[in-house]
């Protein structure tokens, strides 16, 4: 039995109107028809009286209708539930469990799993919130988390774990007391000397941010020091340097966009002798979120190719 043509005849039945029916099937009316003189061709019985421009249904046809509708409902219900098995035909043995320790990470997790649902689907990963940066390197390093999306810094290595780049993230300036002739979007490091910059905390630990201090201290750039309570209540031109993917904002009219070098290294840290299933997941992402940058920042970001 044809599952189109059974679906024809319960549409025609609730609709009354065969072309009405065609139209919400998409089909044309003489299609449907062929279809419903198969299907009576097949149940060795007729559905509908020959009456011009009226649906009226055989005695046969009102005997078959509540049961047509069943058998289509049961169809329908056991191919989605089939589709639904089929995405777990090897289903983990596992969760997937991805460390973070910064409210920012959490939700760029939330996001990817929305834009990768059918990865989720296969690895089941969880989010396991680390109370700091010590204690989210410790459980990498002794395996009871699996991975941790992060930016390129000294610590990742000294602990003795892997980095796994997926792409470079900005440096975005969060301007205080800008005077107008700030330019909007984009600052080259140049122009940002012009301002006093305040960094963030432990700024120094991500090679980008370090390397951006040592260069802004070189050309003789105003730093403020790192928690000292004076701030932008001083009515002083001044940037707030923040790495990109901790800035969870979609609008980027706020911020200015740091034109040097490539940007921050962002990626994956795990232990160097991952399991086949974060190795897997890891290599699915590689290939599936660069892509996917501007729906996660808001912008486009450029791949790092190694």
């Amino acid at each position: 039995m044809n599952e189109s043509a059974l679906e024809g005849f319960v549409k025609i039945v609730e609709m009354n109107s065969f072309s009405a029916a065609a139209d919400a099937l998409y089909v044309s009316q003489s299609a449907l028809s062929q279809q419903i003189r198969t299907l009576e061709g097949q149940l060795k019985f007729e559905l509908f009286q020959h009456v011009p421009r009226r649906v009226v249904l055989t005695p046969a046809g009102q005997d078959f209708y509540p049961q047509a509708k069943k058998i289509l409902n049961l169809y329908q219900n056991a191919v989605k539930h089939a589709q639904a098995v089929r995405l777990n035909t090897n289903p983990p043995e596992r969760h997937l469990m991805i460390a973070y320790a910064h409210e920012s990470m959490r939700m760029f997790g939330y996001d990817l799993f929305a834009l990768t649902s059918e990865l989720c689907n296969i690895y089941s990963p969880m989010l396991k919130r680390c109370a700091n940066r010590k204690e989210l390197w410790r459980t990498l390093q002794k395996g009871e988390l699996d991975l941790s999306f992060q930016l390129d810094n000294a610590e990742i290595y000294a602990y003795g774990l892997k980095f796994t780049p997926l792409f470079y993230v900005p440096e975005f300036c969060v301007p205080f007391h800008a005077p107008e002739s700030m330019p909007l979007r984009e600052l080259t490091l140049e122009q940002a000397l012009e301002y006093r910059w305040m960094p963030a905390n432990h700024m120094d630990q991500n090679f980008y941010e370090a390397a951006l201090l040592q260069e802004g201290m070189r050309r003789g750039a105003s730093i403020m020091p790192i928690g000292t309570a004076k701030s932008a209540q001083y009515n002083v031109s001044s940037l707030k340097f923040v790495p990109g993917i901790y800035y969870r904002r979609p609008d980027l009219s706020f911020v200015r966009v740091l034109a040097w070098n490539h940007g921050h290294r962002f990626g994956m840290v795990t232990r160097p002798d991952a399991d086949a299933m974060v190795a897997q997941y890891i290599q699915e992402l590689q290939r599936q979120l660069p892509p996917l940058s501007k729906k996660l920042l808001g912008m486009e970001l450029e791949p790092i190719q190694e």
